[in-house]
């Protein structure tokens, strides 16, 4: 075994690389997703945010009122004969996230991907009076 002694500005840039890939895979899942929810009087529509996301990799279930997005990569083993990564910071990643809404209704829902934005519209269920009047006997 022999150990290959690495110059102080190797060690910085490699504690430097190490802290920002903890930062990154730490933190990445609190700020993936990010949405913008609207509501109207018919429906609600969700703008998230997916740059560099290819539509097959995305799946919407709704269930119980929650809409749930998730996304799932797969990491890429192509290499060609006299190639070599140097650096590798894109790999395969997998987040999901749901949100509640409580008058969505499961039967009026569309998604379209364009330009790393996933636009959802979730129609309402019509309003229903549920008040009614008991005599008293």
């Amino acid at each position: 075994m022999y150990f290959v002694k690495k110059t102080n500005e190797e060690k910085r840039n490699n504690f430097i690389d190490e802290f920002q890939n903890f930062f990154v895979d730490s933190f990445f899942s609190t700020k993936a997703l990010k949405t913008d929810i609207l509501e109207n009087e018919k429906e609600y529509v969700l703008k998230v945010e997916l740059p560099g996301v290819d539509k097959k990799d995305v799946q919407l279930d709704f269930n119980n009122q929650y809409l749930t997005l998730s996304v799932h990569q797969e990491e890429s083993k192509e290499e060609k004969d006299k190639e070599k990564y140097i650096r590798k910071e894109r790999s395969a990643y997998s987040y999901s996230r749901s949100y509640y809404l409580d008058k969505a209704d499961e039967n009026g829902i569309t998604a379209k991907m364009e330009n790393g934005i996933l636009t959802v519209h979730l129609a309402k269920t019509p309003e229903v009076d549920t008040r009614k009047s008991i005599s008293v006997e």
